[in-house]
């Protein structure tokens, strides 16, 4: 158990680095074991409360891959499926964080087909990493944070006290319930929320990950496509979707696109400059440690604490960008994209054979 203001809590993610290292053991008995005081850390420092680390990107540009790899970091902690339902309750506050960790680590131990599909293992996302627990966008969170609106848009005025303690205290409990000082979060849906962040975490770290518009959009059409019908909205709704309505299922894919990384661009001077960073989905994919010294330098987290022999081994399971977009668009469907974001993609230098670096 560690110590946090004083008070034992329960074994974490460092005494059961994964599910295969440990049988089955009953809420009890995770409970159970306490460590002398000497050994027990003091909680986090509470500066570090206000610095979480926000993964920012349009739908299907590769920020659950980049999420997967920054919670391996032995500082940062993340949102859990079932954190997520927890946190998403007005009674959250009344659960320990480490209870909770306790129920989370037995429930990933039982059986697959006995748990909801969010709660099944081992593996994380599309990486396939080891996980202890499985990361989340916090759904259940945001639901709760913010009142239904017709657009994902959300500024300072959005920020009532009510909202400031209460997202502040989803920080600190995922804080205590991972024993690490920072935070990792991703949700596309930020995208449009720059201004809402900024007003609640002034000194927030921001990565904006950016992917080729014409992949995006193919994997945009293949969600769709899954969850109920090509011409069916899917995925963020920024300010004015609806104008779009009438346009073929590219066209929106590609307005999507372009309106999450003008968005984004427009409201990240409001954070401090060394604060944000730009980083291409095809360079992470190509060069997943340089572009993770990168992003860890520029969240104040020491690269080095990254590079363990294990989070090498988990770096060889990246695999270089396809262009399976030109195989999932036809010609015509090629044609309107690149005419509707052409600027844009040249921007981003997306109009030259090789992936930008």
């Amino acid at each position: 158990m560690r110590r946090l203001n004083g008070r034992c809590r329960s074994p974490h993610v460092n005494d059961v680095p994964n599910r295969s290292a440990v049988g089955p053991v009953s809420i009890a008995q995770a409970s159970s074991h306490c460590r002398p005081p000497e050994l027990c850390p003091a909680v986090p420092p509470r500066d570090f409360m206000d610095r979480p680390i926000f993964i920012v990107g349009c739908p299907r540009s590769g920020t659950g891959i980049l999420q997967q790899l920054v919670r391996l970091h032995p500082q940062v902690a993340w949102i859990t499926p079932f954190s997520n339902g927890v946190c998403g309750k007005p009674w959250f506050r009344h659960v320990p964080p480490s209870a909770a960790w306790s129920i989370e680590w037995v429930l990933h131990r039982l059986p697959n087909a006995t748990l909801p599909p969010l709660l099944r293992g081992p593996y994380d996302g599309s990486l396939g990493l080891p996980s202890t627990f499985e990361t989340h966008e916090g759904h259940a969170i945001w639901d709760r944070a913010l009142p239904p609106a017709e657009d994902h848009r959300a500024t300072a005025e959005n920020v009532t006290s009510a909202t400031r303690e209460y997202l502040h205290d989803v920080v600190r409990w995922h804080r205590r319930y991972h024993d690490r000082p920072r935070l990792v979060w991703k949700t596309p849906k930020n995208a449009f929320r720059l201004p809402f962040l900024q007003a609640l975490f002034p000194q927030a770290h921001i990565i904006h990950l950016i992917r080729d518009g014409r992949a995006v959009a193919a994997s945009i059409l293949k969600r769709r496509r899954a969850s109920g019908g090509l011409h069916q909205w899917w995925g963020v709704r920024p300010p004015g979707w609806q104008s779009v309505q009438s346009a073929t299922p590219v066209e929106q894919a590609a307005w999507t696109w372009k309106q999450c990384i003008s968005q984004i661009r427009a409201d990240l001077g409001r954070f401090p400059e060394d604060h944000c960073l730009e980083v291409h989905y095809e360079s992470l994919l190509n060069a997943p440690g340089r572009v993770l010294r990168r992003v860890f330098s520029t969240a104040s987290l020491s690269p080095e604490e990254f590079f363990t022999r294990e989070n090498h081994r988990h770096l060889d399971k990246v695999r270089p960008p396809r262009t399976t977009w030109r195989m999932r668009l036809q010609a015509e469907q090629i044609e309107r994209l690149e005419e509707a974001i052409a600027p844009t993609l040249q921007e981003y230098g997306y109009d030259k054979p090789a992936p930008p670096s």
